[in-house]
């Protein structure tokens, strides 16, 4: 599920853009002719959300929309903590992943959308996305995507090595991975991703994490957790025996080339993936299929969920 760039500021900006800019951090005056428009300064890693922008100031000419690409994740975050530690260059609007919401409301770097009447869109999303930008009664998001995951992979390279059909469960994914080792590729990659980690300890029936209800305490426990355990001694053999790469950073340029080029065959992600692709690994157009992830059992239909992301007000 996706929500325009356009919708989203209109939903959880629209009050702080017609009175209260300075409440809200928004700048004025930083048009490169003086013209004095308002200028949003915006973080996202998503790119897609600039062809919604161009749309949205179309119909709003008095407003600017400035996008930075911060990195993604943690490389976002690191960033947005340098910035509020030293209380300058902060974002208008930062998109931030759902699991991260707590940690920002918690510092207080996080305004209450609910004070601009966002509340009221509520039957717009999934009981999921909206919970998930709901935190001790008040609202810190406006949901931008949600994260079901699947199986992409590559036929061209399943057919080179002989599989004819994607694998329906993680034994089969084995057998399959060392197949295609033996054509010169792997069967995906993993850069050491935590919500690609997290997301295959769920699909394993774990819960190693709890948080208390105010937010403040978070229990772990990753060493005794039968899921964490029945994973990580599956994908470790996987590593073991060569049959997956390691080193190439997600969604780097990298990555791209590997996926285009077929280096490598599959990628276990999220829903938003085939955007991904068309707009980064085109190479790759025509090759790639979906299929449903692959379980522990034959039979099961389990999946798991990446997390997601919202854009929130600063």
């Amino acid at each position: 599920m996706r929500f325009s760039l356009g919708k989203i500021i209109a939903l959880c900006g629209a009050a702080a853009m017609v009175v209260p800019l300075a409440a809200c951090g928004t700048t004025q005056s930083e048009t490169p002719d003086g013209s004095g428009k308002t200028v949003v300064n915006v973080w996202a890693w998503d790119n897609n959300l600039k062809a919604n922008a161009k749309v949205f100031m179309k119909k709003n000419p008095n407003i600017v929309i400035k996008f930075t690409n911060a990195g993604s994740g943690k490389d976002e975050y690191k960033a947005l903590n340098n910035a509020l530690e030293a209380g300058s260059g902060i974002p208008d609007i930062a998109m931030i992943e759902y699991y991260a919401i707590p940690e920002y409301v918690i510092k207080g770097s996080l305004k209450n959308l609910n004070d601009y009447g966002t509340a009221k869109y509520k039957d717009f999303y999934t009981p999921g996305t909206w919970n998930a930008v709901n935190f001790n009664g008040g609202m810190y998001g406006m949901p931008v995507d949600s994260g079901p995951m699947a199986f992409y992979y590559d036929k061209e390279v399943f057919d080179k090595a002989g599989i004819s059909e994607p694998p329906s469960t993680w034994d089969e994914f084995y057998q399959d991975a060392k197949k295609i080792k033996q054509i010169g590729s792997y069967i995906t990659n993993d850069p050491g991703n935590a919500g690609f980690f997290n997301a295959m300890v769920w699909q394993a029936g774990g819960h190693p994490y709890s948080t208390s209800k105010d937010g403040t305490m978070v229990t772990v426990k990753l060493t005794t957790d039968k899921g964490v355990q029945k994973f990580c001694d599956f994908w470790q053999k996987m590593i073991d025996e060569g049959l997956i790469e390691t080193k190439t950073k997600d969604s780097s340029d990298d990555w791209y080339r590997s996926v285009g080029s077929g280096e490598f065959a599959s990628v276990i992600s999220a829903a938003w993936a085939p955007g991904m692709f068309l707009n980064n690994a085109s190479e790759g157009a025509g090759k790639w299929r979906i299929a449903q992830m692959p379980t522990w059992n034959a039979g099961e239909k389990v999946s798991s969920e990446y997390g997601g992301s919202s854009l929130a007000l600063m």
